[in-house]
């Protein structure tokens, strides 16, 4: 009998300790029930999803639609460094997240994420009363969201550290009420992306990333310490003059008093903007933020495309282009930071560019003496191309904004600074001339497996070797441009190779492993 009572309790410790191993999915629909199961047939409310005991692996599948609400949606749970949170669209669908009768107010963000190790896809966010998100937790990923109509910034980054954002839209934030009739300042707070007044000791990513028609700035680091990255990101047309309220979602949920008084003698209510107008401003205040941009564009900004702001940090931008700015490079102050630039285009700026920082390391960029830059080496120079529509993965538009001509003296006139690119040098400016269509052919066999396919954050190879060897291991896209490339030690019998496909956007990819008597290619998707 002993023998049982220990074999039962050794079980009932087992089911205890393992009963949460298996992730949960709930789904969320617009009539949703709070008292629902959270089947995909028995949909919750999206307020009572997130408030669930949300653990590492779980996910909240969110139907498309709208979803009115006039409070803050808190997210605070928190994932593992192996297995996120996930807080996700419906495969093919659209949630839309409708926040036009909260009050106006700086407590009023419409998503406070303040968990870690959480990823965030496919939402439209709009109309808060202030920031559409405001994140506060590190180690997440907020992907393929759009935040819209916003009250203040429409993505604002406070204390996080470690933050991907990914293929991200914000456009047309505004802070309409910011100092009143008696000191108004409406639009000077609201950036596309604000990632200040705060300090982290991680790094914060910016990829893929769109700002348009902001009050303010693009992306704004004001008194930031820390670090940030911005990686083919696009600022376009920041600070309107004004903002024409007429048809805004808010407009018939705010205080109606307060459109009423600003409208003109042919009916519309247009409020006057006072927004700044940089695209990327990098610092402020002599606070150290360490930035890097790579094949970024700014352009129709009203002051500057690229804004030192007192930025006392170390600043690197390769092959970035700034067009059509008030200033398209703006690094003016000689009493700090250092400013490391390459491989960089300057178009058509309305005052001449400044490059003061106590530390000014430049090379091959088209105002470096023996290049040039002209509206001729340009396929198109439309800036509304900026706001075209994004591919069905979510990642950037195919446009040609910017992009070289087959003639363009940019071609091939680049240092490497570790960007992919064709031909025998780098080009200048943010988009690599393309000349052909690359066909790669596929020659894996079964000694060579990559898992799992389709891949996720990580995957690995797994071949024999008949011997030791160095190998150089390369990502591939479509186009035939290594994305990646490294090269590993390999040893005689089996052997795993780790990939980071994280930073790779949905599709289908090459992988290439190459040595001395190793030359395969195989084919993945993401």
């Amino acid at each position: 009998m002993k023998i049982h009572i220990k074999f039962y309790f050794i079980c009932f410790l087992f089911l205890l300790f393992t009963v949460k191993t298996f992730a949960v999915t709930y789904y969320v629909s617009p009539n949703g029930s709070a008292s629902a199961t959270g089947t995909i047939s028995a949909p919750l409310t999206f307020t009572v999803a997130i408030a669930k005991s949300l653990t590492a692996g779980d996910s909240v599948i969110i139907r498309g639609g709208m979803y009115s609400f006039s409070t803050r949606q808190n997210i605070s749970k928190s994932g593992s460094s192996t297995n996120y949170i996930h807080i996700v669209n419906y495969q093919g669908e659209v949630p839309v997240l409708d926040f036009r009768t909260q009050a106006y107010n700086s407590s009023n963000q419409g998503i406070s994420l303040s968990g870690s190790y959480v990823h965030i896809k496919g939402l439209i966010i709009q109309g808060a009363g202030d920031n559409g998100m405001q994140v506060t937790g590190s180690n997440c990923e907020i992907e393929n969201c759009t935040f819209r109509w916003n009250c203040d910034s429409g993505l604002q980054m406070k204390t996080g550290s470690n933050n991907l954002i990914l293929n991200c839209d914000s456009y047309e934030n505004f802070d309409y009420k910011t100092g009143g009739t008696s000191s108004p300042d409406y639009g000077g707070n609201a950036d596309g992306f604000a990632d200040k007044q705060y300090s982290n000791t991680g790094t914060n990513t910016y990829k893929g990333c769109r700002s348009w028609k902001n009050s303010d700035d693009g992306w704004d680091s004001y008194e930031k310490t820390g670090n940030t990255v911005y990686d083919s990101c696009w600022c376009y047309a920041m600070a309107p003059s004004s903002y024409d309220m007429t048809e805004h979602i808010r407009f018939k949920t705010d205080s109606a008093t307060w459109f009423y008084q600003f409208k003109n003698a042919s009916g519309r209510y247009i409020i006057t903007n006072y927004g700044n107008g940089n695209g990327f401003k990098l610092g402020g205040n002599s606070t150290v933020n360490n930035t890097t941009l790579r094949n970024c564009v700014a352009t129709g900004n009203k002051v500057k495309g690229f804004d030192q702001n007192n930025n006392a940090g170390a600043m690197v931008l390769y092959n970035c282009t700034s067009y059509l700015n008030g200033t398209n490079y703006g690094f003016s102050n000689s009493g700090v930071g250092t400013l490391l630039i390459k491989n960089s285009a300057s178009l058509s700026g309305t005052n001449s560019n400044s490059f003061k920082t106590t530390s000014y390391t430049q090379s091959n960029n088209t105002w470096s003496s023996g290049f040039s830059c002209s509206a001729t080496d340009f396929v198109s120079l439309d800036g509304t191309q900026i706001v075209a529509e994004r591919k069905t993965d979510g990642s950037l538009p195919e446009i040609d904004l910017l992009h070289l001509t087959s003639t363009s003296t940019m071609i091939d006139k680049g240092v490497d600074v570790g960007i992919n690119f064709y031909g025998t040098a780098p080009d200048l400016g943010a988009f690599e001339y393309n000349p052909s269509t690359k066909v790669i052919r596929i020659n894996s066999n079964e000694n060579f497996r990559i898992y799992p396919n389709p891949v996720n954050e990580t995957s690995v190879i797994c071949f024999n070797s008949a011997s030791n060897d160095i190998i150089t291991v390369q990502l591939i896209d479509l186009s035939g441009k290594v994305l990646q490339k490294f090269n590993a030690n390999a040893v005689a019998g089996e052997n795993t190779i780790k990939l980071n496909t994280r930073i790779l956007n949905h599709g289908n990819y090459f992988y290439n492993i190459k040595g001395r008597n190793i030359n395969s290619t195989g084919k993945f998707v993401k």
